[in-house]
């Protein structure tokens, strides 16, 4: 499919000008390929469905994570939870965030018992799949919940449970965080 896709892109591109037709980046992850270049996602136009939201992400975490402190002031643990399809994209800024003195950041990648999925991307874990794939693991402080797990607008994962009650069971702080900025705020605060 990749490979059919990124021929008619090339067809695309010398006849109308743009790429036109563009994969979601689960495509590649799955496939276990390198996400395409930022431009090849010309301006985003279906970041929302997933298309190119994945690449333009990386690229903020690279921006925040750039000019990072050498040391925080007080030793902190925390985690930062993600669907298992981006685990492994998302690695390299976990490390360079651990590479702080003072700082242990562990970056936890969870499948979904909910939907049945074991490569899922961070918008579709549910309560129920960050209780059962988080119980019983140390989360340090503090457990980073990207916004995109929530219902808009709400405090409520997709399958009705609440962050507060997630937080209650697996006995930790819940931070909503929302990007790559709010991500490294959150880590790095005292």
């Amino acid at each position: 499919v990749i490979t059919q896709v990124e021929g008619l892109q090339r067809q695309f591109k010398q006849t109308i000008g743009s790429n036109f037709a563009w994969l979601a980046d689960e495509w590649y992850l799955i496939a276990g390929q390198a996400l395409p270049t930022r431009s090849a996602y010309e301006d985003l136009p279906q970041k929302e469905n997933g298309v190119g939201s994945i690449r333009a992400f990386l690229e903020e975490m690279n921006h925040a994570t750039s000019n990072l402190p050498k040391k925080l002031q007080y030793p902190k643990r925390c985690s930062w939870v993600v669907g298992r399809l981006v685990q492994e994209a998302l690695t390299p800024a976990c490390k360079r965030l651990n590479e702080i003195e003072g700082l242990s950041i562990h970056l936890y990648g969870l499948t979904s018992p909910y939907w049945g999925q074991k490569q899922v991307v961070t918008g579709l874990l549910t309560g129920a799949d960050l209780l059962e794939g988080l119980k019983g693991l140390d989360l340090g402080k503090l457990l980073l919940i990207p916004s995109v797990m929530l219902r808009e607008n709400q405090a409520v994962f997709l399958d009705d449970m609440s962050v507060e009650a997630l937080g209650h069971a697996l006995e930790v702080q819940i931070r909503i965080v929302n990007g790559a900025d709010d991500i490294v705020a959150a880590a790095i605060e005292d």
